[in-house]
């Protein structure tokens, strides 16, 4: 979709940030180790500081997506220290009725082009099982079935698949 564009959030889009994880939590509470009954009694400043990379001492990409001021889409590239070869998937998600037009796909590239220039080896992320849409995507993105399952959050009987894509650095 070409009028969909994405860009890397800061602290002042704290409130699209917000509006944006709390609409995928509350239309995706499958697909989450979060849930929207805790993350919508965060405070502003708790929203605020999540986007302050900075100061959190964060290697991270936090993208949205936009469609006429309307957050349709999120994804975070995260490197955790002290394996900073690897990059992290989070948060991904499309608003359901733009899924399927490109938008979780520019998201992923973004994030591989920042993670390869970061001098990342690979990206991992974890996926649940039942979510065929979702996994057949990763598939289809060149992302492979790594590890044992895992519960999506203690206490879940659902089941996250970890997934893992080599980038072409080898540096």
């Amino acid at each position: 979709m070409s009028d969909v564009k994405s860009r890397v959030l800061t602290p002042q889009d704290w409130q699209l940030y917000k509006l944006a994880r709390l609409n995928s939590l509350e239309d995706a509470p499958d697909s989450f180790g979060s849930t929207y009954e805790q993350e919508v009694t965060l405070s502003d400043t708790e929203w605020q500081t999540r986007l302050d990379l900075k100061w959190r001492g964060l290697d991270a990409l936090p993208l949205i997506a936009e469609l006429e001021g309307q957050a349709v889409g999120l994804a975070w590239g995260v490197i955790h220290e002290p394996d900073t070869k690897m990059a992290h998937i989070y948060q991904m998600w499309v608003s359901p009725a733009l899924r399927g037009k490109g938008i979780a796909k520019s998201l992923l590239g973004e994030i591989s082009t920042w993670a390869v220039n970061k001098g990342c080896e690979c990206i991992k992320l974890a996926v649940t099982t039942s979510n065929e849409a979702a996994v057949g995507f990763y598939t289809s993105s060149g992302y492979l079935p790594t590890g044992p399952l895992e519960a999506l959050r203690v206490g879940s009987a659902l089941m996250v698949q970890p997934m893992v894509k080599r980038l072409g650095n080898t540096q």
